[in-house]
């Protein structure tokens, strides 16, 4: 009887791990079936809460993988179900030997204008290739990456953490001279590059991005005109830009602020008279024009900047109108209006 049933039960068993694994690329039949699941730890996107940041997208990642330099999982969703991370389709399965690399990124595909980036997992690198950020800021979202190199069935879950793989560039403005009035309803950054490939991490090889094949172009915040008060404040969360680090050189006015990174605020400016507290008819405008209907057209603040942004860093610019002692710049009327401009960057937490 035993050597009658012994056959069976292979039998048994082979039919059960091919029925498991056919036709689904990445399953392997290991001894003892073991389904591959996550532990996924996610850092904070920015202090974002306006409209941009609805795209971020906590629930949902995606996830390529490679077994012994040959592709394992490609480029597929995993979420939170029944308490645990799992790809959306059929379960893949440890395999049976060697180790595995995973490379994960987490992003809102509605926020890519169109574009969709590809998992590119080779035998040494790993590429999300053609990454676009969307050149309206209320359109941008946070990219978070991923790596979890040589896990084995031994370990358990695979720890997925997330670190942010763009720089957070947000804004800052104060009004120091009760002679002049401001409000702004724009802000710009132009020449810099908004489309390329992330390069993932390996060995020594630190996260890093290739923009050889892009062009610079401009990132935009618009928002409702905000008047500028005395204290140094925020332009608001809806002016917070997600943006490829980079280095720039400052733009130059030789080259009409076309040959380098600039910063655009377009603004309004009015110089008081002693005894103005708004601005009125008799009032000067610095930036800006009055128009013969009484309404104001907007002019533009230039401001040329060098960046040198780095992953997970925010970067906030500050401007001071009427603090800028001999920092000054030409306006109306000959005037030399005092402007004092600063940054300072922050880990994101």
């Amino acid at each position: 009887m035993v050597k009658g049933l012994f056959p069976a039960s292979i039998a048994i068993v082979m039919m059960t791990a091919c029925s498991v694994d056919e036709g689904y690329m990445g399953y392997d039949e290991p001894a003892t079936p073991e389904e591959i699941t996550f532990s996924v730890t996610t850092t904070p996107a920015s202090r974002q809460t306006s409209a941009a940041g609805s795209h971020d997208n906590d629930n949902e990642f995606f996830i390529s993988a490679r077994h012994d330099g040959i592709s394992f999982i490609n480029e597929e969703p995993v979420s939170l179900a029944g308490g645990k991370w799992i790809n959306n389709g059929k379960p893949h399965l440890w395999p049976a030997e060697g180790d595995v690399d995973f490379f994960a990124y987490q992003y809102d595909k509605s926020a890519m204008g169109g574009y969709a980036p590809v998992l590119d997992v080779e035998k040494d690198e790993a590429r999300l290739c053609m990454f676009n950020v969307d050149n309206d800021a209320s359109r941008q979202a946070a990219l978070r990456y991923a790596t979890s190199l040589h896990r084995t069935a031994d370990g358990g879950s695979v720890p997925v953490q997330f670190q942010q793989a763009l720089s957070d560039i947000e804004f800052a403005a104060q009004n120091s001279s009760r002679r002049l009035h401001v409000e702004i309803s724009e802000v710009t950054v132009s020449h810099v590059y908004m489309h390329g490939d992330f390069i993932f991490p390996y060995g020594r090889q630190q996260a890093s991005w290739d923009v050889s094949i892009s062009e610079p172009q401009s990132s935009k915040a618009t928002f409702p005109v905000k008047s500028i008060g005395n204290n140094m404040e925020s332009l608001g969360a809806e002016t917070t830009m997600h943006l490829i680090p980079q280095s720039q050189d400052n733009a130059t006015s030789e080259a009409d602020y076309t040959d380098g990174a600039c910063i655009t605020f377009r603004c309004a400016v009015w110089l008081l008279d002693e005894e103005s507290e708004s601005p009125e008819e008799s009032d000067t405008m610095l930036i800006g024009e009055k128009n013969p209907d009484g309404s104001v057209t907007f002019g533009e603040l230039r401001i040329p900047v060098s960046i040198n942004w780095q992953p997970g860093y925010r970067y906030i610019y500050s401007v001071n109108f009427g603090a800028g002692g001999n920092s000054c710049i030409p306006v109306a009327g000959g005037i030399m209006l005092p402007i004092a401009f600063s940054a300072h960057s922050e880990p994101i937490q």
